[in-house]
Parts: structure tokens; sequence; C-alpha cells
């Protein structure tokens, strides 16, 4: 088993707010309860008539901004796109293109994009973010783990061994965070969202940091 298991059941979402916010698989129902909080803060701060900002209904409205960034209200087959999951996808097979003089103007423009929608570039960082990228992160090590496409070669016949699905997972991560952004000098404005997946990518798999560590450039 490459994953290591760290699973809550019989979570009340609301108590010790925002504590089990991520555990929320449902997106519709997340923002929902998140709403609602903010909706109750702003009538204690109303019932109060403090006019100071609150700074749990900042952090709240910023976390609905970001939730937002991340998963539009547009739905496809009544399910809310995920844009991290479609920006990731699409830089990996965008970004390992050939460049050349005739593409590279067109290449920089949609990983450009691509980062945006990552919140990596036009967008304040900070720790909400960070949790959104961490959440992000999680959700991807799992889909590759648990997804028999990922994990195999010769059109799934052959499963790949521990280390090296740990080892494909880790290059997808370099290659997304280092690699196709050093080729249009963003690799510096990619630290902070390399540093996100590489925590959760340690915490999450078995022998993660030595798997991690034989990837990194040094």
């Amino acid at each position: 088993m490459l994953l290591r298991n760290d699973e809550n059941e019989n979570i009340d979402y609301e108590e010790n707010w925002p504590l089990h916010y991520y555990e929320i698989k449902d997106i519709d129902k997340r923002e929902r309860i998140l709403k609602k909080v903010i909706s109750g803060l702003q009538s204690e701060i109303n019932s109060s008539g403090v006019q100071s900002p609150d700074e749990a209904l900042s952090q709240n409205e910023r976390r609905l901004e970001v939730l937002l960034k991340r998963y539009p209200e547009k739905k496809v087959n009544d399910l809310r796109m995920d844009n991290f999951i479609a920006a990731w996808m699409n830089m990996l097979i965008t970004g390992r293109l050939g460049i050349n003089f005739l593409n590279k103007g067109r290449i920089k423009k949609e990983v450009t994009g691509y980062l945006k929608d990552l919140c990596i570039l036009d967008f304040p960082q900070d720790e909400i973010l960070m949790d959104e990228w961490e959440d992000f992160a999680k959700f991807w090590i799992k889909s590759c783990v648990e997804d028999k496409t990922y994990d195999s070669t010769i059109f799934g016949l052959i499963r790949l061994s521990d280390k090296n699905l740990a080892s494909k997972i880790a290059g997808d991560i370099l290659d997304i965070s280092y690699f196709i952004p050093l080729k249009f000098g963003y690799e510096d404005d990619c630290k902070a969202f390399r540093a996100v997946l590489k925590k959760t990518y340690i915490s999450m798999i078995d022998n993660g940091e030595k798997y991690w560590n034989e990837m990194e450039p040094s």
C-alpha cells in the first residue's frame, strides 16, 4: 500500500470550524456551509454594532473567493469543474511539447494561462490559498495511486512498483512546479506552490522523502 491511511469518519463539519472544511467532499455542500458560516458572522457583527473588520469574517470571505476560483459555478455533467485539475492536466500536455522559435510564444501564453488558473500568477498568495493547494495535491496524489491507468504501463497490462509509481508522481509534480515554468522564467513564481506539493507528497507517500530527494534537481 503506497498511501498512508489517515482518514476520519463521522465528522461534524461545522464543529471547530474550519478544521473539517476540506472533509466536505461535495463542493456544492461545502459552498453552502461556508456561506452559512459567513452569514452567521455577518449577523453577529451587525447585532453587536462593531464597525471594524472582523478577522474570522475576512478569512471566510477569502476562503469563498478561493473556492470559486478553483470550482466555478459552471457544471459539466452536473459536477463542478475543478479548474486546478484542468490546468494541471493541460499544462502537462502543453509543457512537454517540443519548443521552437515558431511555437514558443503560443506555448508560453498557454502555460501562463494555466498558472493563472492554478492561482500562481496574478492572485494573492496566503495561508488560505496554501490550504487549497494542499487539498488539491491530496486529491491528485490519491487519484494517481488509485487510477489503474496511471500506475501501469503497456496499456494497463503491467502495474508499476510502488517505487516507480512514487517516482512518476514526483516527476509530474516537478514538471508542473519547476521544469515547465523554468522554460519561461516562472520557476520563482512557483516556489510556494512547489513547497506545498512537496510537503503533501512526503506526508502521503510511504518513503516519500526518499523518493522525492531522488527526483528533485540539486
